[in-house]
Parts: C-alpha cells; structure tokens; sequence
C-alpha cells in the first residue's frame, strides 16, 4: 500500500510524464521536504542518479522516500544496517569498494548524522579498522 503511495507522489512531480524526475523538480520536491541547502539536495540528486542519466526514476526516488522516512522516524541506524548494502553502494561516491571517513561525512547530512554521531557510527561500520 505504501509503495501506491510513493508511487503516486512520483506521478504527481513526474510533470512531463517520462517516468523521470529531473533535477529542478527533485529540487523543488526536496526543498519543500527538507531542510537541506541548495547544496545538499544536488549532492543527494547526483548520489541517487547512479546511472549518471540525469534524472531518477522511481526506484531511485523511491530509495530517497525511505530514508527521508527513517530520518522522519529518528530510525537512521537501524536503515543504515538494514540496507548495509545499498546505503554502502550510495556512500561509496568512487566505487573503489571502500567508504571513506571523507565519503561518509560528506553525505552523512542525509542521515542526519553529524559530527561526533557521525564518527561513531562510522567506527561501528568500520570493518577494515582503517577510517
């Protein structure tokens, strides 16, 4: 039921009906969702883009409603270790198989981490032991 939800939203943002959002209707999705900056909602929009079209599809958008409503519900960790493996690919901005301390703050905003939560979180995820 949910999923009809979501999926009805994206409809409704989806003005040129191409089963697509660009980035000025994510721009004025999320600036209307979230406190982000400018800033942050394009650094978000180009980490969800991950077949660099320029646009995001439902699933994309999709990914996006979920962690805005594990942030909405203060249940960020428990998302993050849930979908280890997707939040994983997303942070992991070079793909060289490794998150870095820098790729983990600079997108840590999303998950409303910040600072010494960060680090913490960050350490407990550290499986290398390396940062």
């Amino acid at each position: 039921r949910s999923i009809h939800v979501i999926l009805e939203l994206f409809k409704c943002l989806d003005i040129h009906r191409e089963l697509q959002l660009n980035d000025v209707q994510f721009f004025a999705f999320m600036s209307c969702s979230t406190d982000l900056t400018k800033s942050q909602i394009y650094k978000v929009f180009d980490m969800l883009d991950v077949d660099c079209s320029g646009t995001l599809d439902f699933d994309e958008f999709y990914l996006l409603v979920c962690i805005l409503i594990a942030v909405q519900d203060k249940d960020e960790k428990h998302f993050i270790y849930r979908h280890s493996r997707t939040v994983f690919d997303l942070l992991d901005e070079d793909a060289s198989g490794n998150i870095s301390c820098y790729e983990f703050e600079k997108f840590g905003f999303l998950f409303n981490l910040q600072g010494e939560a960060m680090r913490t979180i960050f350490s407990e995820f550290d499986v290398s032991g390396d940062h």
